[in-house]
Formats: C-alpha cells, sequence, structure tokens
C-alpha cells in the first residue's frame, strides 16, 4: 500500500470514527503529516492561543529556532516525494510560513506557520484550509 493510500484510509477511518462528525486534523490526510513533523521537532503540543477555523494544531519547541524546524520540514518533504508536495517559504515580522499539499488538490493545503520567540524558542501552528466549497 503506498504512502498516500495509507494516509487516505487514516483519514477515511478518523472521520467515521469522530465523534457528531467533527472536522479536524486528525480527520485528514494531513494528521499523520502533523503527527510526524511534531516527533521530528520533539514539539510540545498546546492549546491554540487563538482558536481559528479550520482545523489547527499549535505547539512549541524549546530550545529550537524557525531555521532549524524548517530544515526538518524539508528532509520530511524529501523523505516523501511526490506524496505531498511543498510550496515555496514566505516570511514576515518575523513569521515563517510554508504550505504543504498532496497531489490530489481534493483536501486543500495544510499551512505550517513558525514563528521565533525570545530566548531560544519556537511557537508552531498547523493550520488546515481545506478546499473551498467543500
Amino acid at each position: 500500500m503506498t504512502w498516500l493510500r495509507a494516509q487516505i484510509l487514516v483519514a477515511v477511518v478518523a472521520l467515521a470514527t469522530s465523534s457528531a462528525g467533527a472536522w479536524s486534523l486528525a480527520g485528514t490526510p494531513y494528521g499523520t503529516v502533523v503527527d510526524d513533523l511534531l516527533r521530528r521537532f520533539h514539539a510540545e503540543e498546546h492549546a491554540c492561543r487563538v482558536a481559528q477555523v479550520p482545523a489547527e494544531a499549535c505547539f512549541v519547541v524549546e530550545p529550537g529556532r524557525a531555521a532549524q524546524l524548517a530544515e526538518e520540514v524539508e528532509t520530511f518533504l524529501d523523505e516523501h516525494a511526490g506524496a505531498v508536495v511543498r510550496g515555496s517559504w514566505s516570511s514576515a515580522n518575523g513569521t515563517h510560513r510554508v504550505a504543504i499539499t498532496l497531489p490530489d488538490a481534493g483536501w486543500g493545503a495544510l499551512e505550517l506557520w513558525l514563528t521565533e520567540l525570545p530566548g531560544h524558542g519556537v511557537e508552531g501552528r498547523f493550520q488546515h484550509l481545506p478546499e473551498r466549497g467543500w
């Protein structure tokens, strides 16, 4: 079974077992992408300060640097070439952003935001952007 098919199967199972059909990152193929990257980052998940829709997950990495985490993202994407696609990195006001997509555009995109914290830490946010009209 290919990596992408396995991710889709995980998403279908998560959607079928989710309470009241609530939308979440775990209910998409991006759920395993988020889990893998959080492990690679050695990140500590926490509640997002400002809750936003669509689904999201927030984390802190201490000690850490945004450039170090960006390298981890690039390594992950190289390992899964063809199954996930990276957009270009952009930055403004000390925050770095990249969009990750699947070859099937119907799943929308996963945005990763990285913000350097005072000292030696990074705060991050994964946000799922479903396809419009979904």
